[in-house]
């Protein structure tokens, strides 16, 4: 093994070995501050760099969430009646969305009560990147939220809404066809990675075949992190490329 080929190696296992390490410490000093301070609590639980401590902290504040879900960082969940917000198995929500059980419009101006709805994300369902899902709103199984949807009514099984306010555009299922049809006309630009949050089966499964006809795609560790590991990750690419 040459001399820069070995320089950078070290240079990106030390990088990873130095995150791991400074990761724990940072985690340790995080539920402290979490744990004294209730509004640190919802702070870390919207911000939090490590997701399964995000997921701990909602569920300290009460919001109910299920198995195997994926809560992307700066995701506002209700924070007045964390406990009517029920986020069922295998639910996505992404980057930037708020999910609200309470209404205090007409108690800024008149004397009236505060409203509190229960909001249900079913299992499978999506929520894109910066939607607003408004109280009393229910997800049916594997329905979806494209970015930026402000979703004010239920979204039935397998839909997928659009637009402020959101509307019905397509099904799931369509959505699904239409990726893979075009994965096979441009299998370049995809990358095969594994889904921790995945259903482990949907009604969809047995429609897309790219698989079973063959069609390659290029794996994610071919993917670029702009961190120095990406040099183990180069010296990897490249034992592999020798042995085949």
């Amino acid at each position: 093994m040459d001399s820069k080929r070995l320089y950078n190696l070290a240079r990106g296992y030390a990088f990873l070995g130095r995150s791991l390490i400074g990761g724990k410490i940072v985690n340790v000093l995080l539920d402290l501050l979490a744990f004294m301070d209730y509004r640190m609590l919802i702070f870390l639980s919207m911000w939090h760099p490590d997701h399964d401590t995000r997921i701990k902290y909602l569920r300290k504040r009460g919001v109910q969430i299920g198995e195997h879900v994926f809560i992307d960082l700066g995701v506002w969940i209700e924070i007045t009646a964390p406990q009517s917000v029920i986020i069922e198995d295998h639910v996505g929500i992404s980057y930037g969305a708020v999910i609200v059980a309470h209404d205090a419009t007409a108690s800024r101006v008149v004397d009236l009560p505060v409203r509190v709805k229960e909001t249900r994300l079913r299992y499978g369902a999506g929520v894109g990147m910066n939607c607003i899902v408004l109280p009393g709103v229910e997800f049916g199984e594997f329905a979806h939220a494209m970015p930026g949807a402000v979703v004010t009514k239920d979204i039935p099984r397998d839909m997928v809404v659009a637009g402020n306010p959101a509307e019905i555009k397509c099904r799931m299922e369509d959505i699904g066809l239409a990726w893979q049809e075009h994965l096979k006309q441009h299998p370049e630009i995809y990358f095969d990675h594994a889904n921790p949050w995945r259903p482990p089966s949907t009604p969809y499964d047995h429609l897309l075949k790219w698989r079973a006809e063959g069609y390659k795609v290029r794996d994610v560790s071919e993917l670029r992190t702009g961190t120095p590991f990406d040099y183990v990750l180069d010296a990897k690419a490249e034992k592999k490329q020798k042995e085949e």
